[in-house]
């Protein structure tokens, strides 16, 4: 059995939910209202001469962190091999150079989302 607090969440939780479907689209002027806010955000601003990073610059940068990337990833399988095939104690080691494999992918990633995402 369910005890008495799981019931009212579960309950609670499913009237949100349903309520939120019914919830009164926004008027007219809301509606031009948000557009001028997202507005303002797709305007082009000129960037100071200081932040402009060139694209060669960009394409080296990504390179140089694909390249550790694929060390640090290699390192990983590395140490895995090394734990599974040859029973070595080199779990942190392994772990270690894991997380900062996915780390850097999350970074690489998120890099080159942001400079090359075609506008």
């Amino acid at each position: 059995m369910m005890n008495k607090s799981l019931k009212y969440f579960l309950l609670i939780s499913f009237l949100m939910i349903f309520s939120s479907a019914y919830a009164a689209a926004p008027e007219g002027a809301e509606i031009q209202h948000s557009a001028e806010v997202m507005q303002q955000f797709n305007e082009d601003e000129a960037l100071a001469p200081e932040r402009v990073i060139e694209v060669k610059r960009k394409h080296q940068i990504l390179f140089w962190m694909g390249g550790a990337l694929l060390i640090l990833i290699l390192f990983a399988a590395g140490f895995g091999i090394a734990m599974g095939i040859f029973d070595k104690d080199v779990f942190i080691w392994h772990v270690l150079s894991a997380g900062l494999a996915t780390t850097l992918a999350i970074a690489h990633g998120v890099v080159a989302f942001v400079w090359f995402y075609p506008s």
